[in-house]
């Protein structure tokens, strides 16, 4: 079977779909990457370079990002996957009738609404990555440490607001990590009054595995990757529902995105820290975040989720070579992370009774 995983927006909105892709290429499918740029040695785990289809490269299965129909066009006629996290927009239940899954969806039940199309649910995996971790990285932090991951463009998180959040993190003696593209990193080199470290994007995951926190725009790269490391998130956003709902768990908080003409006002100011503080030494919103990181880590693993792909393009009508199906009790439940066994075991429980 030919797999082609395709995202739009950034490179980094491919990383989370990393670990299914490998797990496609491990069962003998043919897998290829779509990427919004050039992505000249941009990996995204061993084996798995970003590579584009050939001219005349035909998928029968197409998984996509949020936004990811691609830099290139490719043939319609086959089935698409929505990889979809938060953001459910374009998974309306299918029609025709057809109330199968067609989306693949990230997020644990804690941060859906109960309203969403029917999906596949696979957990966060880290995917590899052929950056070296710098030695700051492999050591433990001396103090707390704040990730900050800016919006993608300057137009989304301008340098006002990034030195205010800059303020408001060495205001709590915390460290900040600030993650962006290192072409992009010119771009905030008047926004810090202190030092702070820069990582590349692709280290996201390690950076939040040592961090106690982070600020983000609630976007569909950070949300589910922070929530599996159990790091309670500060949400800058105004429409984005991540803020909300991690918010309603208490695993969260969202402040709206101020512009840049708000930042100097002392009163924004001191609530965005104040709500910081609160997440780095409230000790509730970490122990929601523990609960969360609990109940993502009960999800389906990518390798689960293969066997469902092969029947969705079968089912389709467009096959091709590749590994037999998943026998039925391998099959990852929808939005539960349970198999058909564990299923079939509760139901003979329940006659048992």
């Amino acid at each position: 079977m030919r797999v082609l995983f395709a995202a739009r927006r950034s490179l980094p909105h491919l990383s989370p779909m990393a670990p299914t892709a490998l797990a496609c290429a491990a069962a003998g499918h043919e897998v290829r990457i779509a990427a919004p740029v050039r992505p000249d040695g941009y990996v995204l785990g061993p084996g798995l370079a970003v590579r584009p289809p050939e001219p005349g490269w035909r998928p029968h299965l197409v998984v996509r990002a949020p936004d990811g129909d691609g830099p290139a066009p490719w043939p319609q006629d086959g089935p698409v996957l929505h990889w979809t996290a938060l953001d459910h927009r374009d998974t309306a239940p299918r029609p025709g009738g057809d109330a199968g899954p067609w989306c693949v969806d990230p997020c644990p039940p804690a941060l859906r609404t109960g309203t969403e199309a029917a999906a596949w649910s696979v957990r966060h995996e880290e995917p590899a990555t052929a950056r070296p971790a710098p030695p700051w990285l492999r050591t433990p932090p001396g103090r707390l440490r704040v990730c900050l991951r800016p919006g993608a463009g300057h137009d989304t998180w301008p340098a006002a607001r990034v030195r205010r959040v800059a303020r408001a993190v060495h205001g709590l003696d915390a460290e900040l990590v600030v993650v962006v593209d290192p072409r992009t990193r010119y771009g905030y080199r008047d926004a810090f009054e202190e030092p702070v470290r820069f990582a590349a994007p692709d280290l996201i995951g390690p950076v939040l595995a040592t961090s106690a926190g982070v600020v983000h725009d609630g976007g569909p790269d950070v949300t589910p990757v922070a929530a599996a490391f159990g790091v309670p998130q500060l949400v800058l956003a105004d429409a984005r529902p991540a803020g909300d709902r991690l918010r309603r768990i208490g695993a969260g908080q969202r402040l709206a995105a101020a512009d840049a003409d708000d930042a100097a006002d002392l009163a924004d100011a001191l609530r965005l820290r104040r709500r910081l503080a609160e997440l780095l030494h409230g000790g509730r919103a970490l122990a929601a975040a523990a609960r969360l990181r609990t109940e993502m880590a009960a999800l389906s693993p990518p390798h689960a989720l293969v066997g469902p792909l092969e029947e969705y393009a079968a089912r389709s009508g467009r096959t091709g070579p590749g590994r037999a199906a998943h026998p039925p009790q391998d099959r990852p439940d929808r939005h539960r992370g349970r198999t058909a066994a564990n299923r079939r075991q509760e139901q003979e429980g329940e006659r048992a009774s």
